[in-house]
């Protein structure tokens, strides 16, 4: 089954293309798509243990969706902030947007980090191939996550709260 679905996100994932304006990338696979931040994009708040920033490739995007699919409910098993109408992002994770921010830690591993963004949100979604979208509130259908692809683990589970 993991096998499966390796090829269907590599098969996807030859849908890439760059933003016109800037080093920007698009990225789409079968049951993802997003964008890649380069090194270079200045517009983003730092991340704690971060030493400096990389660029992710492809073959890093589809590592991190692996190691999210394959983690993710286990992570996410205490539904914060995930009642009533938010969704459970494990089980929605189809519904979201992705940006990809690499990150060097100061031990030398790298980082991706996902931001998830509503699909259904068109007034944020008209930003989100342009700039790193913060939002505060918004339950579930805003939250990000780390995935450590030298260590392939997920960690650091953001989950926006309700106001």
């Amino acid at each position: 089954m993991k096998l499966i679905n390796l090829c269907l996100l590599i098969i996807g994932v030859m849908h890439c293309s760059a933003q016109k304006d800037s080093n920007i990338q698009q990225i789409k696979g079968k049951y993802f798509e997003g964008y890649i931040f380069p090194k270079t994009y200045t517009d983003f708040i730092p991340i704690e243990n971060a030493t400096d920033r990389f660029t992710p490739q492809q073959e890093d995007i589809l590592k991190a969706e692996e190691i999210l699919n394959e983690q993710l409910a286990n992570l996410n098993r205490d539904l914060l902030n995930q009642t009533g109408s938010c969704p459970i992002i494990h089980k929605k994770l189809s519904k979201y947007k992705r940006q990809y921010i690499g990150i060097i830690t100061e031990n030398g591993d790298k980082v991706v980090w996902i931001n998830f963004v509503w699909k259904k949100d068109k007034g944020v979604l008209k930003k989100y191939g342009n700039e790193i979208i913060i939002i505060i509130d918004g339950c579930s259908y805003y939250w990000n996550v780390k995935v450590n692809l030298t260590k392939g683990k997920l960690f650091d589970l953001n989950i926006n709260g309700s106001a």
